[in-house]
């Protein structure tokens, strides 16, 4: 059994969140802005394959990603700073209450919105600016897959 991270984690990646989330960005939903469609349109034509929606997402047969070598340390690194279930609501940075991702479960849960966000050409997450299109790519690949760990 997995321990939850701990607090020196959750306090290091704290620096991923700011207050400032910007247009379009405030109610955590699974919409993109029109930026963010413009540069899904613009890397379909120079990088990584655009995806119209999660579920038209493929999961590649050769896939080797999982929780412990990549989707944790990920969401680690840019989600839960924001997105624990134990910051209260004025130190979350905007993000919902109830939108956490404390647990694999909890990142299963909330795959497609994670995706939207964050996976592929989705880019408005975190707020003060998107991890490298290498993992977001990395990203939609591993939620597309279903967010396995090592032991499914």
């Amino acid at each position: 059994m997995r321990s939850p991270p701990s607090l020196l984690a959750l306090l290091l990646s704290l620096a991923s969140c700011t207050e400032d989330q910007g247009p379009g960005t405030s109610d955590g939903g699974s919409t993109t802005d029109a930026a963010s469609t413009d540069a899904a349109s613009t890397d379909a034509a120079t990088g990584p394959a655009a995806y119209p929606s999660f579920d038209e997402r493929p999961c590649p047969d050769d896939s080797t990603l999982t929780a412990e070598d990549f989707g944790g340390p990920f969401m680690l690194t840019y989600c839960t700073g924001c997105h624990h279930s134990a910051l209260p609501e004025g130190e979350r940075a905007g993000a919902p209450l109830g939108v956490d991702f404390d647990s694999l479960t909890d990142v299963r849960a909330q795959a497609a919105r994670i995706w939207a966000r964050a996976g592929d050409q989705n880019a408005t997450m975190p707020p003060v600016g998107p991890p490298p299109e290498d993992e977001r790519a990395r990203l939609g690949e591993w939620l597309a897959c279903g967010a396995p760990a090592r032991g499914d």
